[in-house]
């Protein structure tokens, strides 16, 4: 047994796919489009658990308090060292705010971004 998939609505659906393709290497595997305006794209990063995000006209992205209850993050595990230091090196080039610079889990680095307020952990 093992997860399929995690699937989250985004406001900005493009934004969001642009962000999983350019810095994690994410592959598009579906796109589905209904006539009354929902959106999702299923997304394979390496060989773990898919990517489902979605979006819907009645979709409102209200602000995500971290100590909320519920799903933390998502973290994306990287083969190496070298490929932490280079994706968050692209991440912060690109301008988006990097937590936990740097944290340890386990004695391996852990960072963290944002996208709409959904945390994405990164590890090695």
């Amino acid at each position: 047994m093992k997860i399929s998939n995690v699937g989250m609505f985004v406001d900005n659906l493009e934004a969001c796919k642009t962000f999983f393709e350019n810095y994690f290497g994410a592959l598009e595997t579906m796109e589905y489009h209904d006539e009354n305006g929902f959106k999702e794209y299923i997304l394979k990063i390496g060989d773990g658990a898919k990517l489902e995000i979605m979006t819907k006209p009645e979709v409102h992205d209200l602000k995500k308090d971290p100590d909320r209850t519920g799903f933390a993050h998502i973290c994306i595990k990287l083969d190496s060292k070298e490929d932490l230091d280079r994706v968050i090196d692209k991440i912060h080039a690109s301008g988006y705010k990097v937590f936990y610079e740097p944290a340890t889990n386990g004695g391996k680095e852990i960072r963290a971004v944002m996208f709409e307020d959904n945390v994405f952990e990164v590890c090695y």
